[in-house]
């Protein structure tokens, strides 16, 4: 396997993951410096989400039409334009219209991205390329917290985006260089976007993505929330343990790889959606300090097996001629619905009664998701 492309790779997927989540160690302080409620704090993801999740359905449909290559860099100039933005915005209202911005450019990576890793290596590797791309979003989770943590010692939040912002524009020049283009005669979309939505696996995978986003990704936007405003955790120690709690999930991504490679998809897809409602379940339930910090490693490390057997999963079964159009449409469903809902109910539901009902009820309900993975076939 050549090294130097996935090494940039996993670094355009890091920097792609971490403008987004970003924001979530900052939550706290927006929702004080604009007023806000937990609902409404919450609500900001929701158009982060739509806006991810409308560019997932785009690009995943034209992406082979522009070039691959010139999405994934269009993209990330996009997001340092975005997070330029957020040094002059005050208003609740101008902050929706970014996180919508910010999520509709950074939706141009992932569809891009996979076609390109699957041209770079052999069909054998495909397990263990894209379960090392995805370490990328593990890494990304545990490190942003710290970051945050000891980077607002000494910058404010705004100057951390502008950071984020000006690597954004930087990091694609070597992307450029090193990462091939997917054959054109190969990359045609042959297929329609609404011809995807009449096929059982692209609902199943879908659904599937909704509840382990909800339960990783949603439920990751509200945690400082819930851990500060709820379970009483200083503001600073939060973000540190909140950070430290998601080392695991750098490693089992790669795991996880070796594993599909070896077992298969359909078993891994079990256990990545079952082990992922069990710890979010436990997380709910957690009130002493030790607990929280058991059940945050736990929930943490499990919660993020799915995401690279779900985008294996894809690529095993859809044509690269699908395979971009297919990402999207998939990914754009668990993005809009889990990332961006998620995060806004749990808040809905903070709001009248706590968080603890709301993330009891998702893991309840991702355990229970599980279950479609028996009606999964080959196509």
């Amino acid at each position: 396997m050549k090294l130097l492309p996935l090494f940039i790779f996993w670094c355009l997927w890091f920097l792609n993951f971490s403008t987004r989540a970003v924001f979530s160690p900052f939550l706290p302080l927006i929702e004080d410096s604009l007023s806000i409620s937990h609902g409404a704090a919450g609500g900001l993801f929701t158009s982060l989400s739509i806006g991810y999740g409308l560019n997932l359905l785009i690009v995943g449909r034209f992406a082979s039409i522009w070039g691959y290559k010139r999405t994934v860099v269009f993209g990330f100039m996009g997001t340092g334009l975005v997070l330029f933005g957020f040094q002059w915005a005050e208003s609740y209202i101008a902050f929706h219209i970014l996180f919508f911005l910010l999520g509709f450019v950074t939706g141009s990576y992932l569809p891009s991205i996979l076609p390109i890793i699957t041209e770079t290596y052999d069909y054998r590797h495909w397990g263990k390329a894209i379960g090392f791309h995805d370490s990328a979003a593990s890494f990304s989770i545990f490190s942003i917290p710290l970051l945050v943590a000891f980077g607002l010692h000494y910058l404010s939040w705004r100057n951390i985006l502008l950071f984020f912002g000006i690597v954004s524009l930087l990091l694609p020049i070597y992307f450029w260089k090193i990462s091939v283009e997917p054959k054109k005669e190969l990359s045609v979309q042959k297929g329609k976007v609404f011809l995807l939505f009449r096929r059982k696996t692209v609902w199943i995978i879908g659904f599937l993505w909704i509840f382990a986003a909800g339960s990783c990704l949603g439920l990751y936007s509200i945690l400082p929330l819930f851990l500060v405003k709820e379970r009483g955790i200083d503001f600073h120690f939060a973000n540190n343990l909140f950070g430290i709690s998601r080392v695991g999930g750098v490693f089992i991504s790669i795991l996880i790889g070796f594993l599909i490679d070896r077992y298969g998809y359909r078993k891994m897809l079990v256990l990545g959606i079952i082990t992922t409602g069990l710890s979010t379940i436990g997380l709910s339930l957690a009130s002493t300090l030790p607990m929280i910090v058991t059940a945050l490693i736990l929930q943490a490390t499990l919660s993020l097996a799915f995401f690279p057997i779900g985008l294996s999963t894809i690529s095993k079964l859809t044509p690269l001629s699908e395979r971009a159009m297919a990402t999207g449409v998939i990914v754009s469903i668990g993005m809009i619905f889990g990332v961006g809902f998620v995060p806004f109910l749990l808040g809905v539901i903070a709001d009248h009664l706590n968080f603890e009902v709301g993330i009891l009820g998702l893991g309840i309900l991702t355990s229970f998701s599980s279950l479609m993975v028996r009606f999964l076939r080959d196509e």
